[in-house]
């Protein structure tokens, strides 16, 4: 079947973050050990709590001043937990245009609040999407095939007619077995030789 839409991840397939630069603000401000602060924002369900928006970023912040020690007010949590993310894209926005000019495109992105703001006011790539699909909105995390059948609807075509790609291998699974031609994202490169084999025109770029 004709690829109709195409929906990508944002995480380490159109922005790259590392969370290893928010610690660089978060470790003198906590007695903790690097490797024990990241056990506590790991840990448990609070992350996925967030995350999927059961809490917000002022109860997470106060979990971590609770839990990991941490002594920041929520404007210097915002900062530092924001600046996970590197300048500039992974996929340029010359492909994301061209794609545009002949295919809805639809952002699926495991992302909590404060991140999707930031990532909205230092990125234009948002910009380039029909429709985005966030775990904070929709209540439920890829692979959670309930964030697909949000994308799914978005898109309004029927599963096998849509493309995504992703860097995990779990949620390249769970959008496979829904039907969805789905790639796992490694370089750019490959990413554009699997669109041509599904048929997409990629010209212009």
């Amino acid at each position: 079947m004709a690829i109709e839409a195409l929906l990508f991840d944002l995480g380490k397939v159109l922005v790259d973050f590392d969370f290893d630069l928010s610690m660089r603000h978060f470790g003198p401000r906590s007695p903790l050990s690097h490797e024990r602060f990241k056990q506590v924002v790991f840990e448990g369900d609070w992350l996925m709590r967030y995350e999927t928006g059961a809490i917000s970023t002022p109860d997470f912040h106060r979990y971590l001043c609770e839990n990991a020690q941490l002594e920041m007010d929520i404007d210097e949590f915002l900062h530092a937990w924001s600046a996970v993310f590197l300048p500039g894209l992974i996929i340029p926005e010359a492909f994301l245009a061209a794609l545009k000019q002949r295919y809805p495109l639809i952002l699926v992105s495991n992302i909590n609040e404060s991140h999707a703001a930031h990532v909205a006011s230092r990125y234009s790539v948002f910009n380039y999407f029909d429709h985005k699909v966030f775990s904070h909105e929709v209540g439920a995390m890829k692979p959670d095939r309930r964030i697909y059948d949000v994308a799914i609807a978005a898109a309004g075509k029927r599963p096998e007619s849509l493309f995504f790609t992703d860097d995990r291998p779990e949620n390249i699974e769970s959008a496979s077995r829904l039907g969805i031609q789905a790639h796992h994202f490694r370089t750019l490169g490959e990413l554009v030789t699997a669109l041509k084999e599904c048929g997409v025109d990629t010209s212009g770029f």
